[in-house]
């Protein structure tokens, strides 16, 4: 952490997938820092680790840098948590100072499959002993009973297709479908026959401009993007970050020689290996870990569609917990940053639901300020005891709790990059502090990246002979993958069939996609979760 607050913290990070790198988090989200255009890195406020020491982790092995020293990747959640589990144990090992710390996971998408199961395991061990206080999952899919049938409720509350339209008719189908196999099936991480409910949606909404094809972009309603991509093309900045960890010096200087493959945001074999055939989902966990005294915080950006509030709001309600059902009569209030409304914020028996206002499937993407705040109120944050810094600055409010900020600063005035509050000296000792954190080569968070990779890399040679189950794979096949992931493999889309980008993947990774093969006569197409 940058600076220090009333007592320090941990917080893990995760991205989704199955095989998603963390980087995502870093270079795009909640990391220090964003790539500045001219082929270098730019330093941004709001970076969860002004106040939190954080570790961004790529797993399951295979994922981002990490590597194994094997083709053969892992199948279920139980398994990548028991990996997790053993990577911290290695990193406290170097950094024993922080094992005693609060402790934090969060991340989004299909990490919220992963930390719940983290979570839990991390619960039934002695060792590491770090104390969990909280689990933050932001737009994640976390059970597919209540967020398949979301993703039509959702289209048509938000005005995207209406019931009586003719073309509502293929959507129903698949729908019908959908409820069919949900009504037979046990709580699945994902089901073949309901991964085309989202894309009879988004089919249905397809518009040609100026000759071209559009579609919805299924991570951000408030965009399109070229059909069939309908978001695979987004965010804008992911063709920089592509190409900025693929340079040589980039890599040497992470010590991330050893992997022979290209950085690739989201890695398809991993994706493809990891099927949780008999994992059941995640939201069976979250009972047991509220009751344990787990703070529990699920957020979502109002502009999300592929993992939307709907399904989040709807999970919660038919969760049963502590002796209720649902939030119950919980208030919802208001919650506002920098003077703008940020969204809604809902407690219950150690749960939290933040809906976050002008917000995608990527919320600290698109609201940083707010994103900040959020994580530092659910951690409890003692705002008098912050040592300076942009949370000293920025004025919230929290139902009528004003957060306290540095004196004279003017309500609404633009903090983006807010310094200590204290004038020019202040904010070029910063700078300069930055620029030695950047340039030192062996800061913090380069380091903990490193030895994620490590880590992995030791427990998977530690294991190699106990033979988990998993299969061997096809070395380094690109594929793209979505959450829900579906068991079932056939022809479908990628980035690499739109066209985009061989520079994205290396000159030996061939093009293997996945689509959904379902059963259903309008097929489906796959959309790139994180």
């Amino acid at each position: 952490a940058r600076r220090t607050a009333d007592r320090e913290r941990v917080i893990f990070w995760f991205n989704g997938g199955p095989g998603c790198s963390s980087f995502d988090g870093l270079m795009m989200e909640v990391g220090p820092w964003r790539i500045d255009g001219k082929g270098g890195l730019k330093l941004v406020e709001n970076g969860w680790e002004e106040y939190t020491h954080v570790v961004y982790v790529d797993q399951p092995p295979g994922t981002g840098f990490s590597y194994a020293s094997t083709d053969k990747y892992l199948h279920e959640l139980d398994e990548a948590a028991s990996h997790v589990v053993q990577f911290m144990k290695n990193f406290y090992a170097v950094f024993p100072e922080l094992e005693e710390m609060d402790t934090y996971l969060s991340g989004e998408s299909f990490a919220g499959q992963y930390i719940p199961y983290i979570a839990d395991a991390l619960l039934k061990t002695s060792s590491p002993s770090a104390p969990l206080r909280g689990i933050a999952i932001g737009n994640g899919w976390i059970d597919g009973r209540n967020q398949y049938p979301a993703y039509v409720d959702f289209a048509v509350d938000k005005g995207l297709i209406k019931r009586d339209s003719k073309e509502f008719v293929n959507v129903q189908k698949a729908l019908d479908r959908c409820w069919k196999a949900l009504n037979t099936t046990k709580s699945s991480v994902n089901v073949g026959d309901c991964e085309t409910v989202m894309n009879s949606v988004t089919d249905a909404l397809v518009t040609s401009v100026n000759g071209k094809k559009m579609c919805l972009n299924v991570y951000d309603i408030r965009l399109s993007d070229e059909y069939p991509a309908c978001g695979m093309n987004w965010p804008p900045d992911l063709k920089d970050v592509y190409t900025y960890l693929r340079r040589k010096d980039v890599i040497s200087a992470l010590h991330a020689t050893s992997k022979a493959e290209a950085w690739t945001e989201c890695r398809g074999t991993v994706g493809q290996a990891f099927y949780t055939r008999t994992s059941p989902s995640a939201v069976t966990l979250l009972p047991g870990l509220l009751e344990r005294g787990v703070h529990v915080m699920l957020f979502n950006g109002d502009q999300d569609y592929i993992c939307n509030y709907l399904g989040t709001e709807r999970l919660i309600a038919d969760l049963s917990w502590s002796g209720g059902k649902g939030m119950g009569n919980a208030t919802t209030v208001g919650w506002s940053v920098n003077g703008t409304e940020a969204g809604w914020w809902r407690e219950s028996r150690n749960m939290t639901y933040v809906k976050v206002a002008g917000a995608s499937h990527m919320v600290p993407y698109d609201v940083p300020l707010a994103a900040h705040d959020m994580i530092l109120r659910f951690m409890q944050v003692d705002f008098t005891k912050l040592s300076g810094g942009s949370a000293t600055v920025v004025p919230s409010k929290l139902g009528d709790e004003v957060k306290p900020i540095s004196a004279g600063l003017e309500t609404g005035k633009n903090t983006t990059d807010a310094g200590t509050g204290d004038g020019k000296k202040n904010t070029e000792k910063d700078k300069a502090m930055w620029e030695a954190y950047y340039n030192a080569g062996s800061a913090a968070l380069i380091l903990v990246i490193i030895l994620v990779f490590i880590g992995l890399f030791l427990y998977w040679r530690s294991r190699r002979s106990s033979k988990l189950g998993r299969v061997n794979l096809p070395t380094e096949q690109e594929q793209e993958e979505r959450i829900p992931l579906s068991t079932n493999v056939g022809a479908g889309v990628s980035r690499d069939d739109l066209g985009q980008d061989r520079d994205r993947r290396g000159e030996s990774e061939p093009i293997f996609d996945v689509g959904d093969d379902s059963g259903s006569e309008d097929g489906g197409k796959d959309r790139h979760r994180r």
